[in-house]
């Protein structure tokens, strides 16, 4: 990616892959609004994602959020949606964790929780 320097965050020039700014940091996505690097995570990075996509995180999405983190830090894998039904179920003690309301705390589902989690594109049947 070609960037030029501005106020001492990097800019994208036009025709550059979509970033995200976050605190006066331009932050790389990819086509899917993933981010490149996942070292880039933060949860204000998280924030300017929901902020983007008109969504308030609150406690539950952040348990969700921090979950996939947790999973993928231990397993190197985003969880399929059964999988990670179950474990927020035992996880929690609370088996509310149904692919139904997962969407409807996240626009998308578990792919964007995913996405708002820092974790890479979503490979074949994770995240969803």
């Amino acid at each position: 990616m070609r960037i030029e320097e501005v106020r001492g965050a990097v800019a994208p020039k036009p025709g550059d892959q979509a970033v995200i700014e976050v605190a006066g940091k331009y932050i790389p996505l990819d086509v899917h609004g993933y981010l490149v690097n996942p070292e880039d995570w933060s949860s204000e990075v998280a924030v300017a994602m929901a902020d983007n996509d008109g969504v308030e995180l609150v406690d539950d999405h952040w348990i969700l959020i921090d979950f996939l983190n947790r999973f993928y830090a231990e397993y190197s894998v985003a969880p399929e949606l059964p999988i990670l039904a179950r474990n927020l179920c035992k996880d929690q003690n609370d088996c509310r964790w149904t692919r139904r309301y997962i969407k409807e705390l996240f626009p998308g589902g578990a792919k964007t929780a995913c996405r708002y989690a820092g974790l890479p594109t979503p490979v074949g049947r994770s995240c969803g």
